[in-house]
């Protein structure tokens, strides 16, 4: 019976389910699918897939991140002595 909840995108599995086959339920939900976990037929939980790759990051996230891979401090100064005919000092309009 548990075939048919891969057809759906979004699954409603009875705990004893989770119990009796945490296996192949971890299985659906690393090919992508999400299922909620039912307690009595209540909604308790959500297993979801972990993305390898965030698709939105805060600001303040991004930037703490970006900063710890930083080029070497010193190579806007090697940059500016080869090309000092730059547009940096050009208004943006």
């Amino acid at each position: 019976m548990s075939h048919i909840y891969y057809v759906c995108r979004m699954a409603e599995v009875a705990s004893r389910e989770l119990r009796n086959n945490t296996r192949a339920l971890l299985d659906r939900v690393e090919a992508g699918e999400s299922v909620t976990i039912t307690v009595d037929g209540r909604p308790v939980a959500q297993l979801e897939p972990i993305s390898r790759r965030p698709r939105w990051l805060p600001r303040d996230e991004f930037v703490r991140r970006v900063q710890a891979h930083q080029a070497d401090a010193e190579l806007a100064d090697e940059l500016r002595d080869l090309a000092p005919d730059s547009t940096d000092d050009l208004p943006l309009t």
